[in-house]
């Protein structure tokens, strides 16, 4: 008799990534780059990956749809599955071919991590399908990784267990912490919703054979500039990030307003010193602000933030996630899947900013990282994306595109153009 293999139920979160992909507005698979600058020790990265499965067994696991159901069910996968080793004489290359490749999410494994070797130097290019976790939950990852192979390195026992719940997943772990008026408040909360048409998109042909990803840094003195800057005037850091990128859209993009995705973390809503395990509690905010072509900085940074203090507090990015949870739950498979991309609808144009990695929690033990940043999906035109990662207070700007040699040069000098609205 065959033995039957465990399964896991997939959220509606991953369901929506899932039909995400399946639209063509972006593939559903994270990015990250960590540079060392020495040699990692393969076989106890092999150990490490193989320690983490306890806190996150959905890497071995294969997406499965059967009998109007959706689940993760173990495929057999190994950690040494999930490795492999790029030894080139063109670094850049190999780390651009590795981070735009494609898991196959109904065979499995969940993740891949090439070890691009060069002139005695190795840096990780990882891919994990962000069915699985969302942006900070790969941040997450990325920590449970780099102490596994730290206490492997030193003969160290690891800690057990690696997280209290690698079971939850769920959105239901935010709504059980509500009280019952913040959960009719969400029930009921409307969402912004604004029709888009060609004004808001960017001159993108798209080509959904060529994906890419393009990096940007600025340095830790200009993150400083920019930080002092923004505070002086009672704003963020990422409020600065999205007045720049109001800026340079409102040069380009011939809509008035300027509509903008951005994400939120719903951790923020779960009780103190919860840990949930490793899924999706990202939602969405709508920042819609004048257009401020030929303005000033400052005047889009008051727009900015003026949207962004009124979202702080609001319960409205949870309706989504509540609405995603009814059709689920009360409707087959296939019929919920066909409303997902009705409830859950995002601008062309977004920014997220993942925000800072913690250069104490990522240590591989003999290593020295150099570098490290993360980013989301690869998007499909006309869906656009920024993500911002910040290590060592240095900010790395990613944008990942389907699309053509003239897309990479005009994003090249779209980000660019971002990056100089910023205070010097």
């Amino acid at each position: 008799m065959m033995k039957q293999q465990k399964t896991y139920p997939a959220e509606s979160a991953d369901i929506k990534h899932f039909v995400s992909g399946e639209k063509k507005k972006n593939d559903h698979f994270l990015h990250a780059v960590i540079r060392f600058d020495r040699m990692i020790e393969e076989d106890l990265l092999i150990q490490a990956v193989h320690s983490t499965l306890s806190a996150l067994p959905l890497l071995s696991c294969r997406y499965v749809e059967a009998n109007e159901e959706a689940f993760w069910e173990e495929a057999g996968w190994q950690a040494q599955d999930m490795v492999r080793i790029v030894d080139t004489r063109f670094p850049d290359t190999a780390i651009q071919e590795q981070l735009t490749r494609k898991l196959n999410e109904k065979k499995g494994p969940q993740l891949q991590i090439a070890v691009i070797r060069h002139q005695e130097k190795d840096t990780l290019a990882i891919l994990l399908n962000h069915m699985i976790c969302d942006g900070v939950g790969i941040k997450d990852y990325l920590y449970l990784l780099s102490e596994c192979y730290s206490r492997l390195a030193e003969g160290l026992p690891l800690r057990h267990p690696l997280i209290a719940n690698p079971n939850a997943r769920s959105i239901h772990q935010v709504f059980d912490s509500m009280s019952v008026q913040q959960m009719e408040q969400i029930k009921h909360a409307r969402l912004t919703r604004y029709d888009q048409s060609a004004a808001d998109h960017l001159p993108l042909q798209g080509n959904s054979n060529h994906p890419f990803i393009l990096t940007h840094q600025v340095a830790a003195e200009r993150f400083e500039s920019i930080k002092k800057y923004a505070k002086k005037r009672g704003a963020t850091i990422n409020d600065a990030l999205f007045a720049a990128y109001v800026c340079a859209l409102s040069e380009i993009v011939r809509a008035d307003p300027i509509v903008l995705d951005c994400p939120v973390n719903l951790r923020a809503f779960l009780p103190e010193n919860s840990q949930p395990g490793f899924c999706n509690l990202t939602s969405n905010i709508t920042c819609v602000v004048p257009s401020h072509v030929g303005e000033r900085f400052d005047e889009a940074l008051y727009s900015v933030k003026k949207v962004m203090d009124a979202e702080k507090e609001s319960l409205e990015p949870l309706r989504v996630y509540w609405d995603l949870e009814e059709a689920y739950r009360t409707h087959s498979l296939q019929d919920a899947k066909k409303l997902f991309p009705t409830i859950y609808s995002i601008p062309v144009n977004g920014m997220t900013n993942i925000g800072i990695i913690n250069d104490k929690a990522l240590q591989f033990h003999g290593l020295e990282v150099l570098d490290a940043y993360i980013s989301g999906s690869i998007k499909y035109a006309p869906f656009f994306q920024v993500a911002v990662t910040t290590y060592k207070k240095q900010m790395t700007f990613c944008t990942n595109f389907h699309g053509t040699e003239e897309d990479h040069q005009f994003l090249d000098d779209f980000v660019n153009k971002i990056i100089g609205f910023l205070p010097k």
